[in-house]
Order: structure tokens, then C-alpha cells, then sequence
């Protein structure tokens, strides 16, 4: 590749720029949440990598996997009985306790999919 027609002299105006990142932040609150009797599971924020990751998930599952990590087990050992508006409200609540807005749209296709296959007789 030629580097004939790059500018290698003009100054960027720093100024104009803007810059995101590299500042350190305050993390939100872990969100705290019991599912009937289960002892209180702690969520925290996720970083930017796997806020993407929520954003492109596909089922309800993957994404209470990214939020929860390793305690994604203990909590399906808890939920895997509730009714299935229940897994809908802890995925759409940790998503607004962090102010994901997309992964709660993720959630709901997830719930019309899951609607749409519940009338047609499948699970």
C-alpha cells in the first residue's frame, strides 16, 4: 500500500477530537435478586464486551449466562421450575438496572419466540 496521499504533516486538531474510555468510572451497584427461596444472587456490571455479547444473544438462557457467569447454575437450579415470566422479568430487570436497553429488546423477541412456540404445541 501506498502511503503517497496520507497527510503526514497537518496536526490534528485535538480539540475536536472526542474521546470515550480510559477514565475511571464508578461500576453501578451489583443488582441483587432471589428467585422464591434462594439465598440473594449478586450481579455486577458488565463491561463493554459482554454488554455486546447480551446484545447478540439469541435465547434467554445465553443472556442469563453473560449477566450471571459462574453462578448461572445455582440460579437455574432455582428458576428452572418458575413459570417462564419469571425468567423474562430477571433478565428484563437486570437489564434496566444497568440501563441495557437493547438487551432488554433482545429479551423481548426471545419472549415473543418463546409466546410463538408455546401456541404451536412446542416448547
Amino acid at each position: 500500500m501506498s502511503t503517497d496521499n496520507l497527510d503526514t504533516i497537518t496536526p490534528i486538531d485535538e480539540q475536536d477530537v472526542r474521546r470515550y474510555g480510559g477514565e475511571k468510572r464508578e461500576p453501578k451497584k451489583p443488582f441483587k435478586f432471589q428467585i422464591g427461596d434462594s439465598p440473594t444472587f449478586f450481579v455486577h456490571e458488565p463491561d463493554a464486551d459482554t454488554v455486546m455479547d447480551i446484545e447478540e444473544a439469541s435465547t434467554s438462557r445465553r443472556v442469563l449466562k453473560l449477566f450471571l457467569g459462574e453462578q448461572f447454575d445455582d440460579v437455574a437450579d432455582f428458576l428452572g421450575s418458575e413459570h417462564p415470566e419469571t425468567l423474562i422479568e430477571v433478565v428484563r430487570d437486570m437489564s434496566k438496572h444497568f440501563g441495557l436497553f437493547d438487551a432488554e429488546q433482545a429479551i423481548n423477541r426471545v419472549e415473543r419466540r418463546s409466546r410463538d412456540r408455546r401456541r404451536s404445541g412446542r416448547r
